[in-house]
C-alpha cells in the first residue's frame, strides 16, 4: 500500500483480493477528522478499528485496521456487536483489511490448551447453576462441530453472590430445545468468574415440584 492510500485510509486492494477470509468482531472504533466523498457517494470517514480476528482452525487474536467507512455505518460498527468479514495476510496475520462487501464466514474455533479450555473446566471446575438470559449464534463451530453461541448467564448457585456474565459455548443439537431465556442449567466454573461452561450432558435443572 502506498503512502497516499495509507493516508486516506484506502484498504489494500491486493489484500482484499487475495487475503485469507476470516471472521472479525469489532471491539473498538475511533474515527479521525478525515472525511471524504468519492464520486458523489455517501461521505466516508477514516477510522481505526480494533478487531478480534477468528481464522478457521486458529486461536483468536486482536489486530488493528485503519480504513475508511461510510459515516452512516459508524454507529453500528462502534456498537460492540458488529461482526465483519476480514481479509488476513497469512504470512503476517497482524495485517488485515475489513471486507465490507462480503458476509462474515463461519469458522471453526481452535480448542486451545491449558486450564481454561471447556474440556478442562467440565472435568475439574466446581458445579454451579445458571439461568440463561440470552443466546445468540456467533457463526462459529467448536472443535466438536457444535455451533458456538454467545450465552448471557446469571450464576445463581455456587457463587457467594449471584452475578451475570457472557461466555461462548458450543451447544449440541440435542440441547437446543433448552436454549431459551429463563432456562436453568447445570454448569461448571473455572478459576475466573467468566470461566463458565454449561454441562449440557447433565441436562437442565428440573423445575421445583409443588408441595403436597
Amino acid at each position: 500500500m502506498n503512502w497516499l492510500s495509507n493516508l486516506l485510509g484506502s484498504p489494500d486492494g491486493s489484500l482484499l483480493t487475495a487475503g485469507e477470509l476470516a471472521r472479525g468482531h469489532i471491539l473498538a472504533l475511533s474515527s479521525s477528522s478525515l472525511s471524504m466523498s468519492v464520486m458523489n457517494a455517501l461521505p466516508e470517514r477514516k477510522c481505526t478499528f480494533t478487531v478480534q480476528v477468528y481464522r478457521d482452525g486458529h486461536e483468536p487474536y486482536t489486530a488493528t485496521a485503519v480504513q475508511r467507512v461510510q459515516e452512516v455505518y459508524i454507529p453500528q460498527l462502534a456498537s460492540g456487536r458488529a461482526w465483519v468479514a476480514v481479509r488476513v495476510d497469512a504470512a503476517n496475520p497482524a495485517r488485515i483489511a475489513l471486507d465490507f462487501a462480503t458476509e462474515p464466514p463461519e469458522v471453526r474455533v481452535e480448542a486451545g490448551d491449558g486450564d481454561t479450555t471447556a474440556a478442562s473446566i467440565l472435568e475439574t471446575g466446581r458445579p454451579v447453576e445458571v439461568v440463561l438470559v440470552q443466546a445468540q449464534p456467533l457463526g462459529m463451530t467448536a472443535p466438536s462441530g457444535d455451533p458456538v453461541y454467545a450465552l448471557t448467564l446469571t450464576v445463581i448457585d455456587g457463587a457467594e453472590t449471584p452475578y451475570q456474565t457472557q461466555v461462548g459455548n458450543g451447544v449440541p443439537a440435542s440441547s437446543l430445545p433448552v436454549l431459551y431465556p429463563g432456562s436453568r442449567l447445570r454448569a461448571r466454573r473455572g478459576e475466573g468468574p467468566g470461566d463458565i461452561v454449561v454441562d449440557w450432558a447433565a441436562g437442565p435443572v428440573p423445575p421445583p415440584t409443588a408441595a403436597g
